[in-house]
């Protein structure tokens, strides 16, 4: 999609190149999105006990219900490095909100990239006044670029929609590829509203929503110390409103839940190494609880998502996980199906050639795999992908 596909009224954006993972480097890594005026501003971040400075000075941030700036580094996770590292993200939001005349409360800090090494706030701040003047309304694709890390491309989404009282726009980015088992987050993801929404309503939907789309994607297991995800509404100095009614209201929930369920299947479909696509339901479960533990657990085994890269339909691997979540179910009443192609019946394997025909499944790139417990009416889904030799490659080699 070309740039002026995600322009949305009342934001800006720019990126620059600072050198923040090499100082050789030439990749834009220092991003701004911007509103022309304080916009409502809800978030959720990671529930990882290490988090990161930025993620600290933004939850103290969010408490206002209000932002104007978004300031997001790549190459570096300024996480795990203390009290430097949150007076080196202070110094920078201040440096932001000088150049802008800006309240400094209103500029959140994202970062992304390496644990446990200082930013390099000096070259930081050098690119900060030009990247303060580069501020258009088509740059959203450069920043989009800016936040990646291991991504192999950006992860973008837009949605137009008609509420009784005009249009509707929603753009979002985010960027994950490894390290993503969000826990209330995904690694990084700003969502974009032009129509102002009350913090409260926003804030309840978003969660909701983020309870079903990133927190429902798994690429290895590991919650991130950086995860955050942000939704701005109303950027512009007079926004129109979304109104107190039934029918702009479920428009707008229905909106929001179409980009963030784009944006986390994209996170999957660009996982480090991925070649797989596969989505773990668990059906008959006694509570939603039990169903999501059980298709979270196999979702992020290691022997089933190898056994997804083999295309080997290895389904003691699956049962064998599902067995270990913690949750008491019958193992004579499960069902299992690879795609379309049943396996067990009421704990039995079935006969035929169920082996060749699974396999022929798990040779596309997306597939699903459905297990039924016949235990209860409740049901859960989570999107994984497969772990591949490339994976390993990348993150024995990701310092480097």
């Amino acid at each position: 999609m070309s740039s002026s596909v995600f322009e949305i009224e009342g934001f800006s954006f720019s990126a620059v190149s600072a050198g923040i993972k090499r100082a050789d480097s030439d990749r834009l890594d220092f991003g701004l999105i911007v509103s022309d005026s304080p916009a409502v501003t809800v978030g959720v971040t990671t529930t990882n006990i290490v988090c990161a400075a930025p993620v600290t000075i933004t939850r103290e941030r969010l408490q206002t219900g209000v932002s104007q700036v978004i300031l997001v580094n790549s190459g570096n996770a300024n996480a795990y490095t203390g009290c430097q590292g949150v007076a080196n993200a202070l110094s920078l939001t201040t440096a932001v909100a000088s150049a802008m005349t800006v309240d400094e409360n209103l500029v959140i800090p994202m970062s992304t990239g390496v644990i446990g090494l200082p930013l390099p706030v000096d070259r930081m701040k050098f690119r900060v006044p030009e990247l303060v003047g580069s501020l258009s309304r088509s740059g959203f694709d450069k920043v989009a670029s800016a936040i990646m890390t291991t991504d192999t491309q950006p992860k973008t989404a837009c949605v137009d929609r008609t509420l009784s009282n005009g249009p509707l726009r929603i753009v979002g980015m985010a960027k994950g590829a490894g390290m993503i088992a969000p826990n209330m987050a995904t690694m990084l993801a700003v969502i974009l509203v032009d129509v102002l929404v009350e913090r409260s309503f926003l804030s309840e939907v978003f969660v909701q929503i983020n309870n079903v789309t990133f927190n429902r994607v798994t690429i290895d297991g590991d919650t991130s110390t950086n995860d955050t995800a942000i939704v701005m509404s109303g950027g512009c100095r007079q926004p129109r409103k979304l109104l107190d009614n039934v029918d702009d209201r479920n428009t707008f929930s229905q909106a929001l839940f179409t980009v963030c369920q784009s944006l986390s299947r994209q996170i999957v479909q660009d996982g480090e190494g991925a070649t797989k696509v596969v989505e773990i339901s668990v059906l008959g479960a006694p509570d939603d609880n039990s169903a999501t533990r059980i298709a979270r657990r196999i979702a992020e085994s290691p022997l089933v998502k190898t056994a997804f890269h083999g295309e080997d339909p290895n389904w003691g691997r699956i049962v064998c996980a599902a067995g270990s979540a913690g949750v008491s179910f019958d193992p004579a009443q499960l069902d299992l199906w690879i795609g379309d192609v049943q396996i067990v019946r009421s704990g039995v394997l079935e006969s035929g050639d169920w082996e060749n025909r699974a396999k022929q499944v798990m040779q596309n790139r997306e597939f699903s795999v459905v297990l039924d417990l016949n235990a209860g009416p409740s049901k859960a889904s989570i999107l994984t992908c497969d772990l591949s030799e490339e994976y390993v490659g990348i993150n024995a080699d990701y310092r480097s």
